[in-house]
């Protein structure tokens, strides 16, 4: 853990050093991180769409990704509650190819349909601009980079209460750090750092494809 690490300042950075030191063979630092924040998020901007009549402010982005995953839900006879509640099979893998049900497509649209909304509150969702999220927040202050969204990561009630299942990998790119650190920290989520993958996820209507 974090034991003897002091803490203020770069404090993953100074972890990865302890670690390194005590792993010389060490040289890849990711994070298997939660996503507190995605359902309180999720519940909000659903509750808008729905107000403004399912037209949204941008149906060209979240507009159109909300109006998505309120069409996967309604195909799947499933309703909103259902991805954050007792685990079952629409938390099971998202496919990567092959023959699939008619009902294993609905569930599979569904995940992808979340998976993007989670990228687009981790890049987009702010707060005097920083990061909404309080993981994401934690980890960008102190220079790391996310690089991927995991569906069926964290089977766990607390899990599914939070975030569907979601999980989110932070990678600390040491000679990275401190330059991700000062652009986060003077400029917010401008300057959120994020890999292609996850971009490309957040500016989608929330589809994988």
């Amino acid at each position: 853990g974090l034991r003897g690490v002091p803490v203020g300042g770069l404090l993953i950075k100074q972890a990865a050093a302890s670690l390194a030191a005590a792993e010389p063979s060490l040289r890849t630092f990711v994070t298997l991180s939660p996503v507190p924040g995605f359902r309180t998020w999720l519940t909000a901007r659903l509750a808008r769409q729905r107000a403004s009549g399912g037209g949204g402010e941008d149906l060209s982005g979240e507009g159109a990704a909300l109006n998505g995953l309120l069409q996967a839900l309604s195909a799947a006879g499933l309703d909103e509650t259902a991805p954050f509640s007792e685990l079952g099979p629409l938390h099971g893998p998202i496919s990567t190819g092959g023959v699939q049900s008619p009902e294993q497509e609905r569930a599979d649209a569904v995940r992808r349909s979340l998976v993007g909304l989670c990228a687009r509150y981790l890049c987009r969702a702010t707060q005097r601009q920083r990061a909404l999220d309080p993981v994401a927040g934690f980890h960008m202050r102190n220079g790391a980079a996310l690089i991927a969204i995991h569906w069926a990561a964290n089977p766990s009630s607390y899990g599914l209460e939070e975030s569907a299942s979601i999980m989110v990998n932070y990678h600390y790119d040491m000679p990275e750090v401190e330059a991700r650190h000062s652009a986060y920290v003077a400029k917010g989520v401008t300057e959120l750092a994020a890999s292609p993958e996850v971009w490309r996820l957040a500016h989608a209507s929330g589809s994988l494809t």
